[in-house]
C-alpha cells in the first residue's frame, strides 16, 4: 500500500529481472477494481503483456494456472485473473519479496523513514526517572 516501498521494490526486482511479476500483479488489481467498461480491454492487455507466447514481458505460471487463465478469458470478467495473480503473488511472498527485504536497498528506505512523534515514546512511560529525588524515611 505504501507507494514509495512498492516503487522502490520495483526498482530491487528490476536488478532481479522479474519485475513483470509486480507489474503483472498491479494490472491484475486495475482489472478487479477498473471500470466495468474497460474489463474486455485490460484482459487483453493483461495477456498480450504477460501471458501470450512471446509475451514482452512474460511472466511464470503454472500449466494448470495457465489452462485455467485461458479458458477464462474467453469470457473476460473482473476475476478471470485470480488464479494467476495469486500464483504470481505467492511466487513473489516466497522469493523475491523475503530478499528484497534483507537488500540494502530496503534497509536504506527504512534508514530514510520518518517516524511519527507517537511512536518514540517511552515503551514504560511510567518508569521514567523522578525530577525530585524523594526525601529519606
Amino acid at each position: 500500500m505504501d507507494p514509495l516501498g512498492r516503487a522502490q521494490l520495483l526498482e530491487f526486482l528490476k536488478k532481479e529481472f522479474s519485475a513483470e511479476n509486480l507489474s503483472f500483479w498491479e494490472a491484475c488489481e486495475e482489472l478487479r477494481y477498473g471500470e466495468q467498461s474497460r474489463i474486455a480491454e485490460i484482459v487483453d492487455s493483461i495477456y498480450q503483456q504477460f501471458l501470450a507466447p512471446g509475451a514482452t514481458r512474460w511472466v511464470n505460471i503454472d500449466s494448470k494456472t495457465m489452462e485455467r487463465t485461458l479458458e477464462g478469458i474467453k469470457t473476460p470478467h473482473r476475476y478471470v485473473m485470480d488464479d494467476a495473480q495469486m500464483h504470481i503473488y505467492m511466487l513473489m511472498k516466497k522469493d523475491s519479496y523475503p530478499r528484497f527485504l534483507k537488500s540494502e536497498l530496503y534497509k536504506n528506505l527504512l534508514a530514510e523513514a520518518v517516524i511519527p512523534p507517537e511512536t518514540k515514546k517511552r515503551v514504560f512511560p511510567f518508569m521514567r526517572k523522578q525530577r525530585h529525588s524523594s526525601p529519606s524515611p
